[in-house]
């Protein structure tokens, strides 16, 4: 019985997390009532406020899982294996792809402008960069070039997934770990 209720907790946050992502595409998530939520994803308000308060519950949650996605990519990555590495980050690359509309949502700071932040606070992320930069004694530097290489990372991914004309997943990651890596060996 209990299976069964978890596959139902797991359509109805679907189908919410879906009429979310449909809704968002037209309007602010302040603008967005919970009953037409309700009503353009097929279930009733009690259902609703049974697992969200709010619709930014919702949101929240919705990114959430969507960070877990990333991580759980990420988490096998062996930061002393530059293949490894580059699997990994090709996984989440595809991972975006595939939830391309969630991504867009989520990236370009449309409805959560501290989701970059929390994208890049991944604890495999933090782990990998310190990895490439073991040697650097400066903390002033090493934290420099983290930001450098963070940043510039992120608006190369912010440009492939908003491109209508994406490379594949495997020689985007290979580009962006490629100058990465680039910036964190070079003195």
């Amino acid at each position: 019985m209990e299976q069964k209720e978890n596959q139902r907790i797991r359509l109805t946050k679907t189908l919410l997390t879906d009429a979310l992502l449909e809704m968002l595409q037209e309007q602010p998530i302040h603008a967005i009532s919970i009953r037409d939520l309700c009503k353009k994803a097929g279930i009733n308000r009690t259902t609703f406020y049974h697992h969200y308060g709010s619709q930014y519950d919702l949101l929240n949650d919705t990114a959430n899982r969507f960070l877990k996605q990333i991580a759980q990519r990420l988490a096998e990555a062996d930061p002393e294996n530059r293949e490894s590495v580059r699997e990994r980050v090709t996984l989440v690359f595809q991972y975006l792809e595939d939830n391309l509309a969630l991504s867009r949502l989520l990236l370009n700071s449309n409805i959560d402008p501290s989701f970059a932040e929390k994208l890049f606070a991944l604890p495999k992320i933090g782990d990998l960069m310190n990895a490439s930069l073991k040697n650097r004694g400066d903390p002033r530097k090493k934290h420099a070039v983290i930001s450098f290489a963070v940043h510039g990372s992120y608006h190369l991914l912010l440009e492939w997934i908003n491109s209508e004309k994406r490379l594949c997943a495997e020689e985007q990651a290979k580009i962006i770990l490629g100058l990465a890596r680039r910036v964190c060996t070079d003195e």
